[in-house]
């Protein structure tokens, strides 16, 4: 390593220093000719004193440009290198040069998982001057827009027509737009959301068409489905495999009354075990067979009535305070049967996430506009965790010991096949179903 940057200017002022004090001698002594000859070195020394700290700023100043700009392809050589300060600049130079190749590489990955997503994002940047960027636009985006791959805000904002309104809002919204491409009407389902760095403000924009949405849903949902049926199905089958393998060894090792004793018991439990199976397909079927829904004018209040009446003496029975305002006139049109067995469902749910409670109470209310018919059913009961909350509506899930999972199920599909809707919230003080009706 050479010598320190700052003790090789201290030996050249020192240098500059003792020249000068030699000139002063020599003209105070009257030696002209020779001051004038130390005074000319003194005027080159100054000379490569000022050449070499030009040097050595131009140096740093080309380091900081390299730092600024990202340029990385400037080096330090070997030999300045010998020299601390320049050593520690090329150090620096190449920590960055790292970091830079790091951050392209990632971005590079991002990029790439960006354009392999099936639905389209768009990415916006704005700085805090308000001019806006296109930070990141996949293959889907431009794929379903049917529009050039333009990585300018101002050309790509020309083509994208009806979405312009909602991302130049700058806002986080959700919305289901028409959009005509090829003369072709296509129906997106559009969201945005909104993030912030220390320079900059994003704005991500996605878009899938409602098909797109349909699919992964369904998939979520056979999914679910296939893991409870496996479930079921594996619990039933492998202890009647197993019990059929052990009588078959008590027949061959004995046949004594005894053995023939257990094997009787066995085979009631292959038996009960059979039927259950046979209860869950029949409960699958239920499910995949549900009839269309023969319509007829209903009077709701006295249709919930008349289920109360089903349940009064479990309401006596557990002390449960019933609350139903006595509607006469609200009417919806559907299946009488099948909007019974809802309420049945419902109300009977409601009666299980009371059972704990001091005071167990369930209210039911009816709501009509102009447009739709809301039935609403709360009770005061143990409530909905947020560990089930999306796995209530999957078929066969259930935390009763003794319930078979299709009741809300059975339900939703119900209420959608008469173009309704059904929901709930849940906290730890209520419970709230809701059926809409439209």
């Amino acid at each position: 390593m050479g010598k320190p940057l700052y003790v090789q200017i201290i030996i050249r002022i020192t240098f500059l220093i003792i020249n000068g004090v030699i000139i002063y001698h020599f003209f105070s002594t009257g030696y002209v000719i020779n001051g004038i000859g130390f005074s000319l070195i003194l005027l080159f020394q100054i000379f490569l004193f000022i050449d070499y700290m030009k040097k050595i700023l131009g140096d740093i100043e080309k380091s900081i440009d390299c730092l600024l700009f990202e340029d990385y392809t400037n080096t330090i050589s070997t030999h300045k290198r010998k020299n601390s300060l320049y050593h520690k600049t090329g150090l620096l130079l190449e920590k960055n040069r790292k970091k830079s190749l790091q951050n392209s590489s990632e971005r590079l990955i991002f990029t790439n998982i960006i354009d392999s997503l099936p639905f389209g994002m768009l990415i916006l940047r704005k700085n805090f001057h308000g001019f806006t960027e296109v930070f990141q636009l996949n293959h889907a985006f431009v794929n379903f827009l049917d529009i050039p791959k333009y990585y300018r805000w101002e050309l790509l904002k020309e083509k994208i027509g009806p979405l312009l309104e909602f991302i130049e809002e700058w806002r986080e919204v959700k919305h289901t737009l028409n959009i005509s491409v090829n003369e072709k009407k296509e129906t997106f389902f559009l969201k945005t959301s909104l993030t912030r760095t220390n320079e900059h403000e994003y704005l991500i924009v996605s878009l899938e068409t409602i098909q797109q949405l349909i699919d992964k849903k369904e998939k979520e949902s056979w999914y679910k489905l296939m893991n409870v049926m496996s479930h079921e199905i594996i619990n039933t089958i492998t202890p009647i495999s197993s019990l059929a393998e052990n009588l078959d060894s008590l027949i061959q090792l004995d046949n004594s009354e005894e053995t023939f004793d257990e094997l009787s018991q066995g085979l009631n439990i292959i038996k009960r075990r059979s039927q259950d199976l046979t209860t869950f397909v029949d409960n699958y079927r239920k499910l995949a067979e549900l009839p269309i829904p023969k319509k007829i004018k209903l009077n709701l209040p006295e249709l919930i009535r008349e289920v109360l009446v089903l349940f009064n003496s479990e309401f006596e029975q557990k002390n449960i305070t019933i609350l139903f305002d006595n509607f006469e006139d609200v009417y919806v049109h559907g299946d009488k049967n099948q909007i019974e067995q809802v309420v049945i469902n419902l109300i009977s749910n409601a009666i299980y996430a009371v059972h704990n409670c001091k005071q167990p109470q369930i209210e039911v209310l009816l709501e009509q506009n102009e447009k739709r018919t809301f039935l609403f059913i709360k009770d005061n009961g143990i409530g909905v965790s947020e560990e089930i909350k999306d796995l209530i509506f999957v078929p066969y899930y259930t935390t009763r010991k003794e319930g078979a999972g299709i009741g809300l199920t059975l339900s939703k599909s119900i209420i959608e096949a008469h173009n309704g809707t059904i929901r709930f919230k849940s906290n730890e003080k209520i419970t709230e179903f809701q059926v809409i009706f439209t």
